[in-house]
């Protein structure tokens, strides 16, 4: 796959990510979660301005727009998203494509130098966030503290 393309579909995946937590921070029902939340959706954002700017410096215009996976990710994430466990156990299930799918780039893309150390870093913020929610659902933090609305 050519660097561009796997970079743009980078900037895909993350658009995706960004509209899902949207939609998982209004489903929350406490504020340090949704705070967490909107952490790693600024992330997701910083993703797309850094993979685009790339894509730019490479010779390429960046699509900054989600694709038709992203509408079924959104739609899955509203409808399975009700209070804050199932947001979490819905994002942990979107985090770990987000993972994957940066993990193959890494393993499969054809990225320039410059390009692989973004798409690194980026997957770092990814194994980060997977871990997050995964130690979240695991110590059922929503337990812990009384709903409070984001």
């Amino acid at each position: 796959m050519k660097p561009i393309k796997e970079l743009q579909d980078l900037i895909h995946l993350d658009m995706d990510a960004i509209g899902a937590y949207q939609k998982a921070i209004d489903a929350c029902e406490h504020d340090f979660v949704a705070a967490k939340l909107r952490e790693f959706q600024a992330d997701h954002g910083r993703h797309v301005e850094e993979l685009s700017g790339e894509i730019t410096r490479l010779g390429g215009k960046p699509e900054v727009k989600t694709d038709l996976k992203g509408f079924f990710i959104g739609g899955l994430t509203a409808v399975a998203s009700r209070g804050t466990h199932s947001a979490l156990r819905t994002m942990k299930s979107n985090e770990q494509l987000t993972t994957s799918t940066y993990r193959k780039a890494l393993e499969h893309g054809e990225l320039p130098v410059g390009a692989r150390g973004l798409v690194q870093r980026n997957y770092a913020d990814e194994q980060r966030h997977l871990e997050w929610i995964e130690n979240a659902l695991r110590q059922r933090i929503w337990e812990q503290q009384p709903a409070q609305h984001a």
